[in-house]
């Protein structure tokens, strides 16, 4: 399978879905990351595209793309879309997982929407929680127990953000419990990641859906030059 999984600043995908990708990487699934922003509200954003690089390689990604939208700016535009857009083209994922439409952050609210217009021919597409999301209703659960450890090393990887009590191991470990004991299968489950779901499709075994479609001439997209990728 392959996923492309999306996050308005660094660590973003790493809170929201550090588990799974981990387990999906390992299980010899693709993963593809993509950032909007390099952060620079939060910090300095070579630190924080160096910190975000790091975690893609303990991650075991196949790609990540950093691109150079204005942090705290992002707002649903042809722009934005476009840009997703591309990099969905590119992949042309399974599975796309990305922020909740109702989160606080504005920006992440921004790349939700806008990631469920570029990803219109997307047959799958799940969106994450990270600490500080609030009126998240889960409806997948996704057990990360025997990698909680290894999701608390990776958000280690942002050390410039330690200070952020979000990013502390009792905020990581409780908030995957809390999620454990909602998905009632705690009594062997012991920390879990919940998804909302944007759009899900099953085939006649029961297994996600992938629609063939044609895909559209890739289009131009400005600022491409200024994207980070690493393999």
């Amino acid at each position: 399978m392959k996923i492309l999984a999306i996050g308005a600043h660094p660590d973003d995908i790493e809170l929201g879905c550090g588990g799974l990708l981990l387990k999906a990487a390992r299980q010899g699934h693709d993963v593809h990351m993509y950032s909007l922003t390099r952060g620079a509200v939060g910090g300095d954003p070579k630190q924080r595209t160096s910190e975000l690089m790091k975690s893609a390689k303990f991650i075991g990604a196949k790609n990540l793309w950093i691109d150079n939208f204005e942090d705290t700016k992002l707002a649903v535009s042809s722009d934005l879309i476009s840009h997703i857009e591309f990099f969905i083209t590119k992949v042309d994922p399974e599975l796309i997982i990305t922020h909740s439409h109702n989160d606080v952050h504005h920006d992440h609210r921004a790349v939700s929407l806008s990631t469920v217009e570029a990803g219109r021919f997307v047959s799958n597409i799940l969106s994450y929680e990270i600490p500080l999301t609030k009126n998240f209703v889960p409806q997948v659960f996704f057990d990360i127990t025997d990698v909680i450890d290894d999701k608390v090393e990776l958000i280690k990887k942002f050390w410039s953000q330690q200070s952020k009590l979000y990013l502390q191991t009792n905020g990581i470990k409780g908030l995957a419990e809390y999620r454990a004991l909602q998905s009632r299968l705690n009594s062997t489950v012991n920390y879990v990641e919940a998804f909302e779901v944007l759009k899900l499709c099953l085939d006649k075994e029961f297994k996600l859906l992938k629609v063939p479609h044609v895909r559209q001439e890739e289009r131009e997209v400005s600022d491409l030059n200024e994207i980070l990728e690493f393999v």
